[in-house]
C-alpha cells in the first residue's frame, strides 16, 4: 500500500512535492513523460487535493497531444481508470481539450472524441471505453454522434458490442423521445446486421407506446428502406415493415410532427407504399422470416389503406405454391381470409397490436460505467479457463470442499416482440428441469447470493419435511442487462460433510431482460446438522466476444433451514 493511502497527514505532506514535480518537469523526453506518469498516479492513488488531480488529468490532456501512439495510449488508460474517482475533473478535462483543438486546428487529435478516428485500433477502443463512462445527460447528444459516426468504421467483430452499449445509454440519458427513436433507427440502418433481439424489440415497443409518434417513426423508417434497398440492414428491414404494417395509414397522409420542419412528410400514395413491400419480398437479402412479415403487412394494409386491396392479394397469391411450408401456409390463410364471407372477421384479425404493458418487476438501475453491462475482460488476453473452475484449497475457512458442474446441454432459440406481432412457430426455452413443488417441500425463504453487473442468482431455499437437514435450492437467474449472456456457466462449492447434487440448467445462456426465466436446482444435505452450511459459488459467461468470471461466498443459510 502507497504511504499516502488512508492517510491525510501523509498525503498532506506530499502535496505540495508532487504539485512541484508536476509543474517542473519537461515533457520534451520520454524520462519526463515517465516521470509525470508515476506523478499522475500517485495523485490519484493518495488523499491529494482536488485542485491537484485537476492538475494531474491536465498532465493526461497534454499525453494526449503527443505524436506517440504509446503515450496516447496511457493518457486514455490512465483517465478511463480515475473517471470514477474525479468525473467532474475529467469532464473538465474534456472541454478544454476540445477548446485547445480548436484554437490549434491541430491534427494530432487532442480530444478523447479525435481519438475515436485515430488510425491505430487500440487507441479508438480505448477512446471508446472513455467515451462511454463520459456519458450523461448534458453530453449523450455529442457523444452518442460520434460513437455512431465510429460505429460506421469500426471492425465487424466491434460494431455487436457497440450497439449494444449506444442502446443502453439512449436509453437511460436520452432526452427525449422522438430523439431516442431516431438514434435507434440510425444505428439500425448503419449496423442493424449486428445489433441483438433485444435492440430491436425496444425499438418496436417504443414506437408502440408513443401514439404521438406514430406518423414521424413510419414516415422516417419508410424513407429510409426506401433509400437503402437493395442493400439495407436486415433489422432496419424487419422494423420498418412491422411499422408500415401497423400505421401504414399514416403514410398516405402528410406528417406535420408538431410543425418542425426538418420533419415535415409529404404523403405517400398507396402503389408506392406496395411497391416498396414488393421490392422487399424481391430482395437477394429477404429471408424466409422477412417475407413472413411482408406477408402479414400486406393483410394489415389491406385492413388500414382504402386502397390496393387487389395489388396486394396478387402479391400475397405469388407464394401459394411456395417451397416454404411457413410463407405457403400463410399465403393459402391470408388469401383465404380475404374472401368476402370472413369479411366481418379481418378488422378484428388484423387490429393494430397494443401497446404492451410494462413488467411488474422493477428494472435495476446501475450507474454509468455498468449501464447495463457487466464488467468485462477480453477473452483474448484472458488466461485459459481450468477444467474446474472452482480452486477450492483454502476457502470455506481452510476445509476441503465438494464443487459441482452441472452440464449445459440445453439449447434454444431467441424469442422477439416481432414474433408475437407476425405469428410464428418460434421456439421458446425447453425447461425439462422445472418441476412443480412437491408437497414434501416447503419454499419458506429466498436470498440474493449474487448481485453485480447486472447480473443477479436468487436462491429459493426449500427444506424437505421427511428429512430436515435436505435442503432443496432453486437458483434463478435474472439478466438485467441489454445483451445476452452466453455459454452461461454456473458452479457452486460446499464443506466436505455437506453432500450435493445439482441438476442442469434449464438454459446455457441468459436472454436480454431475463427475469428468472432461467433456473437451476441444487439438493444439499447437512450431514453435520452443527455445523453451518457455507456455499461458494462462481459464474462465467460471454458477454460477445468478452469473457466474465466472478466468485463470490454466499451469504449464510439461517440455521432453522439445514438444522435438524
Amino acid at each position: 500500500m502507497h504511504s499516502g493511502q488512508k492517510s491525510h497527514e501523509a498525503s498532506e505532506l506530499m502535496n505540495d512535492i508532487l504539485a512541484q514535480v508536476a509543474t517542473n518537469t519537461e515533457t520534451n523526453r520520454n524520462a519526463g513523460n515517465a516521470i509525470l506518469y508515476e506523478c499522475v498516479k500517485t495523485v490519484m492513488m493518495i488523499e491529494s487535493e482536488t485542485g491537484l488531480k485537476i492538475l494531474a488529468i491536465n498532465i493526461l490532456g497534454r499525453f494526449l497531444l503527443n505524436r506517440d501512439n504509446n503515450i496516447r495510449y496511457v493518457a486514455l488508460n490512465s483517465l478511463s481508470r480515475v473517471v470514477n474517482d474525479d468525473m467532474s475533473a475529467v469532464q473538465r478535462h474534456r472541454e478544454l481539450t476540445c477548446q485547445i483543438t480548436f484554437l490549434a486546428k491541430g491534427n494530432t487529435g487532442a480530444t478523447i472524441l479525435e481519438c475515436l478516428k485515430d488510425p491505430d485500433v487500440s487507441i479508438r477502443q480505448r477512446a471508446l471505453e472513455l467515451t462511454y463512462q463520459l456519458v450523461n445527460s448534458s453530453n449523450i447528444q455529442e457523444l452518442v454522434r460520434e460513437m455512431l459516426n465510429y460505429l460506421i468504421v469500426s471492425a465487424p467483430e466491434h460494431k455487436a458490442a457497440l450497439c449494444s452499449r449506444v442502446s443502453a445509454v439512449v436509453k437511460r440519458f436520452a432526452p427525449s423521445p422522438k430523439w431516442q427513436i431516431e438514434t435507434l433507427i440510425t444505428m439500425l440502418s448503419i449496423a442493424g446486421n449486428h445489433c441483438d433481439d433485444s435492440i430491436l424489440c425496444m425499438t418496436v415497443d417504443l414506437v408502440t407506446r408513443l401514439s404521438e409518434l406514430h406518423a414521424f417513426a413510419t414516415h422516417k423508417l419508410f424513407r429510409l428502406l426506401r433509400g437503402e434497398l437493395p442493400r439495407a440492414q436486415i433489422a432496419l428491414m424487419h422494423v420498418a415493415v412491422w411499422c408500415i404494417g401497423e400505421y401504414g395509414d399514416h403514410l398516405i397522409v402528410p406528417s406535420h410532427n408538431n410543425g418542425e420542419s426538418e420533419h415535415i412528410y409529404q404523403a405517400i400514395p398507396a402503389n408506392e407504399v406496395l411497391g416498396l413491400l414488393e421490392a422487399v419480398l424481391r430482395s437477394h437479402l429477404a429471408t424466409e422470416l422477412t417475407k413472413s412479415y411482408v406477408l402479414t403487412t400486406l393483410m394489415k394494409l389491406c385492413n388500414r389503406l382504402g386502397e390496393g386491396k387487389e395489388e396486394s392479394i396478387n402479391l400475397i397469391a405469388q407464394y401459394n405454391s411456395s417451397l416454404s411450408l411457413e410463407l405457403h401456409q400463410r399465403s393459402c390463410e391470408y388469401k383465404s381470409l380475404l374472401d368476402c364471407k370472413w369479411g366481418d372477421m379481418l378488422p378484428k384479425t388484423f387490429a393494430r397490436t397494443p401497446a404492451l404493458q410494462p413488467s411488474s418487476s422493477v428494472e435495476k438501475t446501475t450507474d454509468l460505467q455498468a449501464a447495463g453491462q457487466p464488467t468485462i475482460t477480453p477473452q483474448q488476453n484472458a488466461p485459459k479457463a481450468p477444467s474446474d473452475l472452482l480452486d477450492l484449497n483454502n476457502l470455506l475457512d481452510g476445509t476441503d470442499g465438494r464443487c459441482a458442474k452441472a452440464p449445459n446441454n440445453l439449447s434454444r432459440t431467441d424469442t422477439d416482440l416481432l414474433s408475437d406481432i407476425f405469428p410464428e412457430a418460434s421456439s421458446m426455452i425447453t425447461q425439462d428441469n422445472e418441476e412443480a413443488p412437491t408437497r414434501s417441500q416447503r419454499a419458506d425463504l429466498q436470498i440474493t447470493a449474487y448481485d453485480k453487473d447486472g447480473l443477479s442468482i436468487v436462491m429459493c431455499i426449500a427444506r424437505e419435511h421427511a428429512d430436515h437437514r435436505i435442503v432443496n435450492v432453486t437458483c434463478k437467474f435474472f439478466n438485467h442487462t441489454q445483451r445476452s449472456l452466453n455459454k452461461f456457466i454456473f458452479q457452486a462449492a460446499v464443506p466436505k460433510y455437506v453432500a450435493m447434487e445439482m441438476m442442469p440448467a434449464s438454459a446455457s445462456f441468459l436472454p436480454a431482460n431475463s427475469l428468472g426465466r432461467v433456473t437451476q436446482k441444487i439438493s444439499l444435505k447437512n450431514t453435520s446438522p452443527g455445523k453451518p452450511l457455507k456455499m461458494l459459488i462462481k459464474v462465467q459467461y460471454n458477454v460477445g466476444d468478452n469473457l466474465v468470471i466472478e466468485q463470490v461466498q454466499v451469504p449464510p443459510f439461517p440455521l432453522e433451514h439445514y438444522s435438524s
